[in-house]
């Protein structure tokens, strides 16, 4: 059984849509930004390995690094992804890094 969101599919494309790069939760994580600078290499690898893309937490779960600053605003409802499979309507979680994907 896949531990991912049956609401969004963790794919390139969704990947290339997502916000959570950008976030401030994420903006001071050094584990988050060691990840960034491997993306391309993470990206090559089949199939994608979520624990190596510090991005698309709504389709994945929970953060791997722990040094997220939960005290930021979290940008999910501004991010093209969260938009296009309508997470608003989905169960609600406040951050998708702390407390899971979308269901």
């Amino acid at each position: 059984m896949s531990n991912q969101s049956p609401m969004v599919p963790f794919t390139r494309e969704n990947i290339n849509s997502c916000s959570c790069g950008g976030c401030p939760v994420q903006a001071k994580s050094k584990c988050a930004e060691d990840k960034m600078v491997s993306l391309d290499a993470a990206l090559k690898v089949q199939p994608l390995q979520p624990k190596d893309i510090p991005l698309m937490y709504c389709a994945t779960g929970k953060a791997t690094c722990t040094d997220l600053d939960l005290h930021q605003k979290c940008q999910c409802p501004n991010c093209a992804v969260y938009q296009k499979y309508s997470l608003a309507k989905a169960s609600f979680v406040a951050y998708y890094c702390r407390d899971g994907k979308a269901e």
